[in-house]
């Protein structure tokens, strides 16, 4: 039986298989079958008896991890979150409720904020579900835009925590993606036995490996990336009555006209009605996404009135009439 030991959906499908540690009297060992019953009483979970296994063995201590030594052209955003599935509830609800997840959450936002990150809080969660709400009623689909929740914040890349106890140990599972367009940067799992610690203090050590092992798969690339600019995710909806030849040419001045203005525009998605852009801005030319707006303002200027629906710090939200 698997039995989780931070309240929130795993990123990765974990599977469990129960096995009966050996018996005997070596007090550290006893103290941690404790911990575990702890865990199972604190979260609604049952001790399990199951048939004897291998005593394991003695584990050198964590090797050293090289880190990456790149650095950044301007300071990198992060939320940091636990991993929710549909229906789940809130993350601020999940950290507030259970101190395993806050303990996990402090670990990884202390060590990011110690390699030149700037880390956000869940606060506004209540505010960024109401941006994700819009993007979907301006996409007109169902698909799952989460991820619009960092950008809302100013985020650069999202990273999602997660953890079980999986036999004697505990796993924990970690990914990063990109806040602008959701893929995937690089995950990590770690399993970690209890020592006799507290469970504080396991899920402090665990949480601590997991996160030095997956920064340092993403650094070089976050690096690299902003050294393309800032990225701004763009939006736009056209609501107004517009032709066929209107239309065109409004999503010609987007490719060809305002595309100058930028060091780079990637193009999500574009249809007649709508556009779905990533826009790399020089920082030194543009200060915040309310100038990137204004670009878009004047670009399409000649063609149809642009009104701003929502603009956060990294996501703008166009209505076109």
């Amino acid at each position: 039986m698997k039995k989780e030991l931070l309240i929130c959906s795993a990123v990765l499908v974990l599977g469990a298989c129960a096995s009966n540690p050996p018996v005997d009297n070596d007090p550290a060992r006893a103290k941690a079958h404790a911990g575990y019953e702890a865990a199972d009483r604190e979260f609604g979970g049952e001790t399990e008896v199951a048939a004897p296994a291998p005593a394991p063995k003695k584990e050198e201590g964590p090797a050293v991890i090289a880190v990456s030594n790149a650095t950044f052209k301007s300071r990198p955003t992060v939320l940091v979150a636990p991993a929710l599935g549909r229906g789940d509830a809130p993350s601020i609800d999940v950290i507030r409720k259970n101190p395993l997840a806050k303990t996990a959450m402090e670990v990884i936002n202390a060590y990011l904020s110690s390699r030149d990150y700037s880390v956000v809080g869940l606060e506004s969660q209540a505010q960024l579900d109401e941006v994700v709400q819009l993007q979907n009623d301006i996409a007109g689909n169902d698909e799952d835009l989460s991820y619009v929740a960092g950008l809302s914040v100013g985020a650069d890349i999202n990273i999602t925590f997660s953890g079980s106890i999986q036999l004697e140990d505990l796993v924990i599972d970690l990914s990063a993606t990109e806040a602008s367009t959701a893929n995937l940067l690089a995950s990590e799992s770690v399993r970690f036995k209890n020592e006799g610690e507290s469970q504080r203090a396991w899920v402090q050590k665990a949480v601590q490996e997991a996160i030095v092992k997956l920064e340092n798969k993403v650094r070089d690339r976050l690096a690299a990336d902003l050294e393309k600019g800032v990225q701004y995710k763009v939006v736009g909806h056209l609501t107004g009555e517009f032709t066929d030849e209107q239309a065109e040419n409004i999503s010609g001045m987007i490719s060809s006209q305002i595309r100058k203005k930028f060091n780079k525009m990637q193009v999500i998605s574009m249809s007649r009605n709508t556009f779905d852009l990533l826009v790399f801005a020089d920082p030194d030319t543009y200060d915040d996404s309310q100038m990137v707006y204004d670009v878009f303002v004047e670009g399409l200027g000649g063609l149809a009135k642009v009104r701003k629906q929502n603009i956060t710090k990294k996501l703008i939200i166009l209505e076109i009439q």
